[in-house]
């Protein structure tokens, strides 16, 4: 029985790169070799790596849209306690009561008056729920004439041209059914330039929710 002796890896490695600095050709044979296998392995290793940038990208996504609904909750909840005492300073309004928001029930009579509209057919199902989704709906006086008011108010973080749309729609179907003046608002963090230009030409009230309201 022949026992090999065991050749210490040191001396072997010291052996090859001695024999591959004495023959050129053999350096560009192994380099080749060693690359190839290098470079086979890459397109598992990349299919690895761009799927999980895509989990991080959807990880991400959904922190960014968990975020946006928590601080646009957050508002809703600080303009609940605080939206009558801003438009009344705002607007120069007295009296204000919210008759419906996403946080309260409807008032019962501003809850009829919506109904019997809807039963009429001076109101579609489209507009009733239109009423029905807007974040909050105030009623109240006019300081200077004491003249009665409904106010429609759409609140998100960044205010943008669908949110000024609902806004105008709200308070265009109010006009129908209850046959008074009035006023369309917008409330939120932050509004772009353009926005607030198109918020001006629709005759909508912009009112700015600061971070410390």
């Amino acid at each position: 029985m022949v026992i090999e002796a065991q050749i210490d890896p040191q001396s072997l490695v010291a052996r090859i790169v001695a024999e591959l600095q004495a023959n050129p050709e053999a350096q560009r044979m192994l380099l080749q070799v060693l690359l190839t296998n290098e470079f086979m392995g890459m397109p598992a290793r990349l299919d690895r790596i761009e799927k999980d940038i895509a989990e991080i990208k959807g990880d991400v996504a959904g922190l960014k849209n968990n975020v946006a609904f928590l601080r646009g909750s957050e508002l809703e909840n600080r303009l609940h306690r605080k939206v009558r005492p801003l438009l009344s300073q705002s607007l120069q309004l007295r009296e204000p009561s919210i008759m419906q928001s996403q946080l309260q029930e409807p008032q019962a009579e501003f809850a009829a008056e919506i109904r019997n509209a809807l039963n009429s057919g001076l109101i579609s199902d489209a507009q009733d729920n239109r009423i029905i989704t807007t974040d909050f709906i105030l009623r109240a006086l006019r300081r200077s004439d004491s003249a009665p008011l409904l106010i429609a108010v759409e609140a998100s973080n960044k205010i943008d041209a669908h949110d000024i749309q609902r806004a105008r729609e709200s308070a265009d179907i109010l006009a129908v059914v209850f046959g008074i003046e009035t006023l369309p608002v917008v409330a939120g963090y932050s509004i772009d330039p353009p926005d607030r230009e198109r918020a001006v030409a629709a005759g909508v009230y912009y009112l700015e929710a600061r971070e410390d309201f």
